[in-house]
């Protein structure tokens, strides 16, 4: 086997892959020949066992009902009231007509009702059966004894949803005006299942569990030996194929032996389906012999199969041992090389996991001195942060200066200056600390602040309205994000008005999971072009401007990218104004924020 140890991999598993082949061929050509011809013939069997007794039951029912059709068809009785004019007269004949269907039905098992149809507009059925056939008189043969008109759907009238129509036309016997005229129409109304027989006997389930169905003239089951809707039909892979014979299918996964026999009495099909797993069953004694063929194949393999599974095997897991030792860091192990003897492949795979050993020695040691370097650049710019914070002013330096303000301004009573510098104070301690996003009644208390300053600014010029229900005021919003809205509203539209102003700021929560933030004014409102401008501006992506920048408020693009780069295209800012009227500044965010606790 030295030979074999030289052979790559490749080879070595095509020589294993060639035997275990023939093994199987051997297992499956002596298997085929077996079977197939018991396929066959127990197929055969069975259905040539089974079809000629359907169609003998068929043909013997048929016959019966033919002969009570001609029965009926020809009585004196029933003609007279077909061509009967005086209603009295006919209604003494119904009642005696109504025994003579009964005693009729009687005859025959299966027969749901009886239909008599006459052309003056006359009718008899036995248990409401008239209105399901009364439109096929005009569709039938004229002057034939009877024949299958097709399958109806009956809605449980008879218990059953389903039911076979048998017809044939009444043509009026005695000499005179009317003779052999065309009177009226009789209708058997029949249960599928007595069509066939006793299904017990007749469509037993087969030991193959080979499925038979009848067909009616349109491919509806009138009956089977399964579980099958009456009036259901089979799927188009079991129908096609050649009219009679034998065919081989493939429908739900399965392989079957379709055998069609025509049914001229209903116009229809006996089909015959039997699953060749099913046909397998008896099929032990070949199983037993295949098993002991496949044995002897498998100790053939045996042999080979272990001489070249050590060859691939030992050394892979010397290579594998070598590969986790290295994976554990230690230095004396990283300096050792692999050393592998044998096939090709494996050959080649010490040497190339050698090289990447040598490689990766060698990255190490650029990248510990990368590192070093990179250490170093890193101790210099923190370094040079530490100075750059050193030269910036403390915050609280501010809010104490401005406090201090607020201080003097109390002692020397100066009420705006101090309502100023304290609201200052607020806005910026408020813009600074904190977290990103605050709930709206923090949001609204820095507004309160702002608009204080304002009106001290512009001496009471306007006023404010604020409508804030509870449940908004628990939404989460980002910080800073009104702000932009109401001094856009004071400068754009309050300011250049001469009257005094209102600015309202109120709040709406829809569906439970949508904010809208209102700030309206009643200012001087803006002219077409210029809201046309802010809409195009406020559509074009984030970080692109407008051609026409110089009309647009840069705070309101701000807030609207902010607000969509956060909560997505359903949010956003929507502006309604015109010259006069003031301007709706309408912020949604669709997206429920939870409140703080």
């Amino acid at each position: 086997m030295g030979f074999l140890r030289k052979l790559s991999i490749r080879s070595q598993l095509l020589i294993l892959a060639v035997t275990t082949v023939v093994a199987i061929l051997i297992v499956i050509l002596h298997s085929y020949s077996m079977m197939s011809s018991m396929i066959t013939r127990s197929h055969e069997e069975y259905v040539k066992q089974t079809v000629p007794e359907i169609e003998k039951n068929v043909s013997s029912n048929k016959d019966v009902i033919y002969r009570l059709m001609q029965s009926i068809s020809y009585n004196e009785d029933v003609q007279s009231y077909l061509v009967e004019q005086d209603s009295l007269v006919r209604f003494e004949k119904f009642k005696k007509l109504n025994l003579l269907l009964s005693s009729q039905k009687e005859l025959k098992d299966g027969i749901l009702d009886i239909v008599i149809s006459g052309n003056n507009g006359s009718w008899i059925d036995l248990n409401g059966g008239n209105p399901y056939v009364s439109a096929k008189k005009e569709l039938l043969k004229e002057k034939v004894n009877g024949y299958y008109v097709g399958m109806e759907r009956m809605d449980n009238l008879y218990g059953s949803p389903n039911a076979l129509i048998f017809a044939t036309t009444i043509s009026y016997k005695k000499q005179g005006e009317l003779f052999n005229q065309n009177i009226g129409a009789l209708f058997f109304i029949i249960d599928p299942r007595s069509l066939v027989g006793d299904q017990k006997d007749t469509l037993a389930p087969a030991q193959t569990g080979t499925q038979i169905y009848v067909l009616d003239k349109d491919d509806r089951i009138i009956t089977s030996n399964v579980h099958a809707e009456t009036g259901s039909r089979l799927s188009a892979p079991i129908l096609s194929g050649n009219d009679s014979g034998d065919n081989l299918i493939r429908w739900n996964d399965k392989q079957y032996v379709v055998q069609k026999q025509e049914l001229p009495e209903v116009g229809g099909t006996i089909l015959s389906m039997a699953p060749k797993d099913e046909l397998l069953r008896d099929l032990l004694d070949i199983r037993k012999k295949e098993l002991l063929v496949l044995g002897l194949c498998l100790l053939l393999l045996a042999i080979p199969f272990t001489f070249i599974m050590n060859n691939i095997l030992r050394p892979l897991k010397k290579m594998i041992f070598f590969m986790t030792t290295a994976k554990k860091g230690d230095l004396l192990t990283m300096r050792k090389r692999l050393s592998l003897h044998g096939y090709m492949e494996i050959s080649i795979m010490a040497a190339e996991f050698n090289s990447l050993l040598d490689e990766a020695e060698q990255l190490s040691q650029r990248l510990l001195e990368a590192n070093t370097r990179l250490y170093g650049i890193e101790l210099e710019k923190k370094k040079a942060e530490l100075a750059f914070l050193r030269s910036q002013i403390n915050p609280h330096f501010l809010y104490n200066t401005l406090e201090a303000i607020t201080g003097i301004a109390v002692v020397e009573k100066q009420t705006k200056i101090k309502t100023m510098t304290r609201a200052l104070s607020s806005i910026f301690r408020y813009s600074i600390k904190g977290a990103d996003t605050v709930r709206l009644a923090e949001e609204v208390r820095m507004i309160e602040s702002y608009i204080q300053i304002q009106q001290i600014r512009f001496a009471d010029r306007f006023s404010v309205r604020y409508e804030l229900p509870e449940e908004a005021l628990n939404f989460r919003i980002p910080k800073m994000i009104l702000q932009p809205l109401v001094e856009n509203a004071i400068y754009h539209g309050l300011e250049p008005s001469e009257n005094k102003g209102l600015l309202v700021v109120r709040a709406e929560v829809a569906n439970s999971d949508k904010l809208e933030i209102i700030v309206e004014d009643d200012g001087v409102g803006m002219s077409l072009d210029s809201l046309q401008c802010i809409k195009s501006s406020l559509a074009l992506p984030s970080g692109e401007q407008s051609q026409d920048a110089e009309h647009i408020s840069i705070g309101l693009a701000n807030v609207h990218n902010r607000i969509q780069l956060i909560y997505g295209s359903g949010s956003g800012l929507q502006i309604e104004s015109s010259p006069d009227n003031g301007t709706v500044v309408r912020l949604t965010i669709a997206e429920r924020r939870e409140p703080d606790v």
